[in-house]
């Protein structure tokens, strides 16, 4: 028998018992809904495909079904956008809103923001989406760029004025607080107060199929309960895969030892559920490794840690790769001071962050100078606690401590066959003249950032690549609709957020984890009310207040003019 192809396996399951498309009609405004359900059998080929243990695409017998409207799968700014959008635009609509985890917010938690935006016109929106295709080399889709661009103030406008999420600038654009839990927790009240039925500990698991071209609902379990909700429009903010580095590895040419990741449920799963449909595998994945962190890849310090920031995140940070040699100029505002950070660190086979006490003590005295993102930004130029950190992780494989450079040397060494000792410290040596000349003979490191390494005892921290999400992975069109390799929609089903793709290349291009869960959430709501559910959407959907001053934050930094970050990069 000729061997059947992952795809097949996902699509077959999601075929058997398949009913047909539901009527474009609102089930909650008293017209008629299907009320019949998908059902299989359990297809275990399915599962044994690496990183989907449990089971994703896989359609089987439901304890329970029920209508709606419209689903969404996922609760980032992405999966808020579509439902509450949906929800304002069509009040008699039954919206329910799935997360997976008992917290909402997903990457979104962890992001920093872009701030208010203008709306960009035709010509400027189609040559900036033209500059980011080429800024990837042509990975990205210039005309997903293009049409991002032309809403970015609407979208911003809803965001930021109409529900009056705060945000502040500090050389990046942050969400007020830091992160974007705050925007969550904005968020949160108004979509209940809206009538969004939000449903935590809810994981979608399959997509309910008429046939590969027409998605009829969706399947999620919640305990031992699995529920089919029919329904005419299902759109996925699933996120990416940062925490299921297992089916990573089989989308991305990472080295996932170098990398470890963050995040809450960024597990594929909407990536595993289209591929039931004629969607087939998931499209190009960008690994987006933001930042850096003391750890082997497996293990690392805490995300917010003060030791991580000190030792993997400063511009006077020392880096030494598994030859004990310096590789690069650790404050390159391209490699450190950018998205491509991560990248650095994964370009090398070991990368060691080199200290001394005295370093170990002016960090902790407030001589972090790196803005970088909400929890690294509380160590810039306040005094911090490492000692304790210190204490905590003594004893774990990747921090090294000993009394002169060449016991710590060879400390290494003993776990890095390639490191010699000699020519590391002979390389603490440069470097100490090059501090203390203010001339970095090699590569041409800032004076300030040349900070010596001479008062023992000595450390030295494995630094590993820290991912936060990724980008990319389900084929999109302009109006957020899924689609076939040659663009050919797959009826009912849309995607927003950083599960899709056409956004970035090989490095994440800084700007689009935000925006594009903004516009891709808020797009695929209107599309669908206008075109699957006949709701007509009010030219106003996005708010009568402009909010397009990034002068006048809202949040308890605003008015701070600094330039630089992802707002600054106009993507």
């Amino acid at each position: 028998m000729a061997e059947l192809s992952r795809r097949s396996f996902l699509m077959g399951a999601g075929l058997v018992g398949a009913t047909a498309a539901m009527g474009a009609t609102l089930a909650a405004c008293g017209q008629s809904s299907s009320s019949s359900s998908t059902t299989s059998s359990t297809n275990t080929a399915a599962t044994e495909v690496a990183g989907n243990a449990d089971g994703i695409g896989v359609v089987v017998e439901p304890t329970s079904t029920e209508d709606a409207d419209v689903v969404v799968v996922g609760s980032g700014i992405g999966g808020f956008m579509a439902a509450m959008i949906a929800k304002e635009q069509a009040p008699d609509a039954t919206v329910v809103m799935l997360e997976k985890n008992s917290n909402l917010g997903g990457s979104t938690n962890y992001a920093e923001c872009n701030g208010p935006a203008s709306n960009a016109d035709e010509a400027t929106a189609r040559l900036q989406g033209l500059n980011a295709a080429r800024n990837t080399n042509y990975i990205a889709n210039s005309i997903l760029h293009t049409e991002r661009l032309l809403e970015a103030g609407d979208n911003a406008d809803w965001l930021f004025a109409k529900h009056g999420v705060g945000w502040y600038r500090a050389g990046v654009v942050f969400y007020d607080g830091g992160n974007g839990s705050s925007c969550i927790k904005t968020l949160t009240p108004i979509a209940e107060e809206e009538g969004v039925d939000i449903r935590t500990d809810s994981r979608a698991t399959a997509l309910l199929l008429e046939d590969e071209y027409n998605v009829t609902g969706v399947q999620y379990v919640n305990g031992s309960d699995v529920i089919h909700i029919n329904a005419p429009v299902v759109i996925l903010a699933t996120g990416g895969m940062s925490t299921n580095k297992e089916l990573l590895a089989q989308y991305s040419s990472q080295d996932m030892e170098k990398i470890i990741g963050w995040g809450e449920g960024q597990d594929g799963d909407g990536h595993l559920m289209v591929e039931q449909t004629a969607h087939g595998r998931a499209n190009h994945l960008t690994v987006d490794s933001l930042f850096n962190n003391v750890g082997n890849g497996t293990e690392s310090l805490a995300y917010s840690s003060p030791l991580g920031v000190a030792a993997a995140m400063q511009y006077s940070d020392c880096f030494v790769n598994e030859y004990g040699i310096r590789f690069c100029d650790e404050s390159d505002g391209g490699a450190l001071g950018t998205s491509q950070s991560g990248k650095l660190i994964e370009s090398q086979g070991y990368v060691f962050s080199i200290m001394d006490s005295k370093n170990i003590a002016d960090y902790e005295a407030g001589e972090c100078s790196r803005h970088y993102s909400g929890f690294a930004d509380a160590c810039v130029g306040n005094p911090i606690d490492l000692q304790s950190e210190l204490e905590q992780y003594d004893g774990v494989d990747y921090i090294y401590k000993a009394d002169t450079l060449e016991e710590l040397g060879n400390a290494i060494a003993a776990n890095v066959d390639t490191f010699v000792v000699e020519d590391f410290v002979e390389e603490i040596a440069n470097y100490n003249s090059y501090a203390a000349s203010g001339t970095d003979a090699e590569y041409g490191k800032a004076a300030e950032y040349l900070w010596p390494i001479e008062e023992g005892p000595f450390y030295a921290f494995q630094i590993c690549s820290g991912m936060l999400n990724t980008s990319g992975g389900i084929r999109i069109n302009r109006d957020a609709q899924v689609t076939d390799a040659r663009g050919k929609v797959v009826n009912g089903l849309y995607a927003a957020g950083v599960c899709t793709s056409g956004w970035d290349g090989e490095v994440y291009g800084g700007g689009t984890c935000q925006t594009v869960g903004m516009w891709a959430g808020s797009r695929a709501a209107r599309h669908a009310l206008e075109n699957i559910l006949g709701v007509k959407v009010a030219a106003d959907w996005m708010g009568n207040e402009r909010s397009q001053d990034p002068n006048e934050a809202q949040g308890p930094m605003g008015g701070d003019s600094a330039q630089g970050g992802e707002a600054a990069l106009g993507l």
